[in-house]
């Protein structure tokens, strides 16, 4: 009896939680808010794990997240080809990935993210600095300014290396990750089959 009262009780406030907020988060998932942002922007105040799961479940839903880069894209099996560019050459990395997004399209352009492996390392294993803010940071992410940590840091990471869709958010984002060059971010690119990494 206990059971089904949670049941109902978590299935209730999933439906308040839907109405109330849910069509904003999304909405401002689509603008490139970050968790951080969206909380800020909510009339309605919504606890911050109930905000990452509507967030997380959404960028699933939508494909702005995958867990695997589709394997066909237009009828064609997708094999990549990888083209490395010296992080010497920012220009070059720059105009390769502006041809390439407006050749591909967005909704075919990704960026490998390894944060949710990168989250499950315990600190020992993985480097991490402090931030501007005094908070402990991943040191391949220091090269990124604040609102951009609380994007990658809001989102709640499976344990993998996933896949985001080149919006502007991550576009804005992956442009400074390769320059690192961080191990683990490549661009893909799946209508011309190419994967892009920058290199020392």
């Amino acid at each position: 009896m206990k059971e089904r009262q949670k049941f109902f009780e978590e299935a209730l406030s999933d439906f308040v939680h839907d109405v109330a907020s849910g069509s904003a988060v999304r909405h401002l998932v689509d603008l490139g808010y970050s968790v951080e942002q969206i909380m800020q922007s909510l009339s309605y105040p919504t606890p911050r794990h109930r905000v990452q799961q509507t967030v997380y479940r959404y960028m699933l839903e939508s494909g702005l997240l995958v867990r695997r880069l589709p394997t066909e894209v237009s009828g064609m099996v997708c094999a990549f080809r990888t083209v490395r560019i010296s992080i010497q050459d920012r220009e070059k990395i720059y105009r390769y990935l502006y041809e390439k997004i407006k050749e591909n399209g967005e909704d075919h352009c990704y960026i490998s993210c390894p944060f949710g492996v990168w989250q499950r390392q315990n600190g020992e294993s993985r480097e991490k600095e402090k931030n501007g803010d005094g908070d402990w940071l991943w040191k391949e992410l220091t090269c990124l300014n604040k609102r951009e940590q609380d994007y990658i840091t809001g989102i709640p990471w499976e344990n993998a290396v996933m896949y985001h869709r080149l919006n502007s958010r991550m576009r804005e984002i992956g442009r400074k990750l390769i320059l690192q060059p961080v191990s683990g971010c490549r661009f893909y690119f799946l209508k011309t089959g190419e994967a892009l990494e920058g290199y020392l």
